[in-house]
């Protein structure tokens, strides 16, 4: 299996997050602990960019719910971005599109985080 990259790039007030390999339980804990600087820096806007992710765990998708859950609470939130189909078709499966947003271009998803 190939190991976990991940990648941050600021763009404003939002923090883009470009991962690459696999998110398994024994990768989650980085990406996790990447959240949770980010929060406590205040980045509570947070777009992940997962078009090079080959697998996904269920385990995984709960603590991005967590994180989503709790960055509303700060009037930010945490949504995925160029999710490939395979990968997607879990997050639909599990009903965690309910609570994730997903979008296809960064300029959208960047976007969605303006205050209309």
């Amino acid at each position: 299996m190939k190991d976990l990259h991940i990648d941050l790039e600021f763009r404003g007030n939002i923090q883009l997050i470009r991962l690459q390999g696999v998110l398994d339980m024994y990768s989650a804990p980085r990406l996790e602990s990447q959240l949770q600087t980010l929060f406590q820096q205040g980045r509570y806007c947070v777009v992940i960019e997962c078009s090079q992710l080959d697998f996904i765990g269920s385990t995984v998708l709960g603590i991005l719910i967590g994180f989503a859950k709790q960055a509303r609470d700060h009037d930010g939130d945490l949504k995925l971005l160029r999710v490939p189909e395979r990968i997607y078709k879990i997050i639909e499966l599990l009903g965690f599109t309910k609570v994730l947003q997903v979008y296809n271009a960064e300029k959208t998803a960047l976007a969605s985080f303006q205050k209309p």
